[in-house]
């Protein structure tokens, strides 16, 4: 076969394979979507990163996040679109964009608990620019506003844009609260399912995870159940720790210590570690 035959068969066989879905979300608007909104909501420190006045920027985020909404919520996209489809998608671009003043005050909440919780932090200009954690949550935070607006496909993207670029994996279904610190943030991974309270600090390789995954009478994964942990307020989850199951409820104002492996809820005011015994040898002088 010559190039162009096998390139009719790929093609051919892709939407074969994948039912013929034609229209999906741009990975490079992705990265466009994240700078615009961090622009927007940040722009004395990170103006540069686009063209025009505030306002220009913040029409601009609409103008690709319509397209990419869009592109996200049909199989077929259309150079023009029905008036009918675009419009829903323009609607949801407005919507979230009468969101940024909020996203703007829980990213300011963010910033401040991780500054008061972290004694290496010399200030805000610090952690804005420099922690990972504050970028994934300011991320999440963007595709959980696209998740409550039902839009598919895009907010699963932003966020493994940003698990990609941090090792911060949150899901944007997950819901997590308001004033949360991340420190170091390498190997976090918190479940679809899972809740996270207010202030709470979370420390590199935590995981919220499912035990199990329940399947119904055919065998087949059931998807709309609960299977990551609830984690109230005031919670410290320590590096390593994980945290697994639907029905696991961390009570609030608990301490979940590192390398601890919890599967079962815990009351308030609680600390779980793991006992281990180190044991240092050391030579004697002569």
């Amino acid at each position: 076969m010559d190039s162009q035959q096998i390139a009719a068969h790929l093609m051919q066989n892709s939407c074969r394979m994948f039912k013929g879905r034609t229209c999906h979300p741009e990975p490079e608007a992705i990265r466009k979507i994240v700078l615009l909104e961090r622009s927007a909501l940040l722009p004395n420190y990170f103006a540069a990163q686009a063209e025009g006045t505030h306002a220009e920027v913040i029409d601009h985020l609409h103008q690709v996040l319509s397209e990419q909404i869009h592109r996200a919520s049909y199989q077929t996209c259309l150079k023009t679109g029905t008036d009918e489809s675009r419009g829903i998608a323009r609607a949801k671009a407005t919507a979230f964009v009468e969101r940024l003043p909020l996203l703007q005050d829980m990213l300011y909440e963010d910033v401040m608990e991780t500054l008061q919780g972290d004694p290496a932090a010399t200030g805000p200009d610090e952690v804005i620019l420099t922690y990972p954690g504050i970028f994934a949550l300011g991320v999440y935070r963007a595709a959980h506003v696209l998740v409550e607006l039902d839009v598919p496909l895009l907010p699963r993207m932003m966020t493994e844009y940003a698990h990609r670029l941090t090792g911060v994996d949150l899901h944007p279904g997950a819901t997590i609260g308001r004033s949360i610190m991340i420190d170091h943030g390498t190997g976090i991974v918190v479940g679809e399912t899972a809740v996270v309270g207010n202030h709470v600090k979370i420390y590199q390789g935590v995981t919220l995870g499912a035990l199990y995954f329940p399947k119904d009478e055919q065998g087949m994964m059931l998807r709309e159940v609960k299977r990551h942990p609830t984690v109230e307020d005031y919670v410290i989850l320590y590096s390593n720790s994980t945290v697994l199951g639907g029905e696991t409820l961390i009570g609030h104002h608990s301490v979940i210590g590192s390398n601890t492996w919890v599967t079962r809820s815990v009351p308030p005011y609680s600390k779980v570690t793991y006992e281990t015994e180190s044991v240092v040898r050391t030579k004697e002088a002569h």
